[in-house]
């Protein structure tokens, strides 16, 4: 289920970039959707200076209502918030019962930032709930009847074998469900595992690979089988290469809409399938990823 949506905005036509997403999704939900800013309570303000700033980001969260009231979907929530602003942010997530976090990420430099710091990093490595994070296409958004219509019909969930990555499965499921979607399954068999180059595999190498070509297809179908037992219309790949290559290029080729994967929640951006994989996917392509750290409460 999505009952609630939280999308964080820092005051900039860029961090509402995730607004048209989080739209279509609580459109289609009935979700309650929530807007919130954080005044990180900078020093050296007046509290004349420091009541001006929380009336002015008032103003800016009532302007952005107003225009998602347009749009004929339930009538946002607005918080304006005081503190470190990841922190406030998940803390906020926990007291409104959020089960989804859309924010806006540049998607440049490790996990490139949101408006302060490393804001993005800390909420998908924190938060308890999925974060879909949104890579913009434009400089400027406008909330209208067309953006919130936004599909996301076709969602790509790489899996390394492990019940650490299989915990997206269910947070893609709930998305799906809501956007009437379809599901393809991958795994990467990467050579490097076995000690082969790029080279090796091309030399014909790649049959030394097989039998983890094997056990890979066997256990998608038996995940595939799972999920199709619940009317799901799900697909299985496999693909032999570098991870987070095969799934930027499976993407491409395949017209996916949205990536989902699990995440350790550990160190930096500490992710699943071999390192830093999600983190090379969000900054090479411009799909939203859904992104989830199983473990953390």
């Amino acid at each position: 289920m999505c009952r609630s949506i939280l999308v964080p905005l820092d005051g900039s036509a860029f961090s509402e970039h995730a607004l048209p997403l989080a739209l279509s999704v609580a459109r289609r939900s009935g979700a309650q959707l929530y807007l919130a800013h954080v005044l990180s309570g900078r020093g050296g303000l007046s509290d004349m200076a420091e009541r001006a700033s929380a009336a002015s980001r008032t103003a800016y969260l009532e302007r952005v209502a107003q225009q998602i009231e347009k749009q004929s979907v339930r009538a946002p929530i607005m918080s304006i918030l005081t503190g470190p602003v990841a922190e406030t942010l998940l803390e906020h997530a926990r007291s409104v019962g959020c089960d989804l976090i859309v924010l806006t990420t540049h998607g440049r430099g490790a996990l490139s930032r949101l408006w302060l710091g490393s804001v993005a990093d800390v909420i998908v490595r924190r938060s308890p709930v999925p974060v879909m994070l949104v890579r913009p296409h434009q400089p400027t958004v406008t909330i209208d009847t067309k953006n919130t219509r936004l599909s996301l019909r076709r969602i790509l969930i790489p899996l390394d074998g492990s019940p650490l990555a299989e915990a997206i499965i269910e947070h893609s499921v709930h998305i799906g469900r809501i956007m009437d979607a379809e599901y393809t399954l991958l795994r990467v068999v990467d050579p490097s595992v076995l000690g082969l180059s790029a080279q090796d595999e091309n030399a014909g190498a790649a049959t030394v690979a097989q039998p983890l070509k094997d056990r890979a297809q066997a256990y998608l179908e038996r995940q595939a089988e799972e999920l199709r037992a619940q009317g799901l219309q799900v697909d299985a790949a496999i693909m032999v290469g570098e991870p987070s290559a095969c799934i930027l290029d499976y993407a491409r080729m395949h017209s996916i809409d949205l990536i989902a994967m699990a995440t350790h929640g550990r160190g930096g951006f500490s992710l699943l399938l071999l390192g830093s994989v999600a983190d090379k996917v969000l900054r090479g392509s411009s799909l939203p990823l859904l992104l989830y750290s199983p473990g953390v409460k």
